[in-house]
C-alpha cells in the first residue's frame, strides 16, 4: 500500500529533477522513490548490525578514565617530560 506525501524542494533541486524526468521518461515521483530506496539501501549496508560480536563486549571494556572521550589525544600521545 502506498502512502501519499507532500514535500517542499528548493527550486534548483526541483528544476534538476524535472529536467531529469524529461530525459529519462520517469516521473518525478518515481525518481524520488528510487533515490530514497538507493539512499536507505546504502545507509543500512553501512550500519553496524546488533548481531556484531563487538556489541557483546559491553562493560568488559570500561575505563577508569572518565574524561577519555574529551582527552583521548592526551592518553594516546602523552607529552614527554610531564
Amino acid at each position: 500500500m502506498a502512502v501519499r506525501t507532500q514535500i517542499y524542494l528548493p527550486e534548483e533541486l526541483y528544476e534538476r529533477l524535472r529536467r531529469r524526468a524529461v530525459i529519462t521518461g520517469k516521473s518525478m515521483a518515481e525518481q524520488i522513490r528510487e533515490s530514497l530506496e538507493r539512499y536507505f539501501t546504502e545507509i543500512e549496508a553501512n550500519t553496524p548490525k546488533l548481531e556484531d560480536p563487538i556489541w557483546q563486549l559491553g562493560d568488559r571494556i570500561q575505563s577508569q578514565d572518565h574524561d577519555l572521550s574529551t582527552c583521548h589525544d592526551a592518553y594516546l600521545y602523552p607529552r614527554k617530560g610531564r
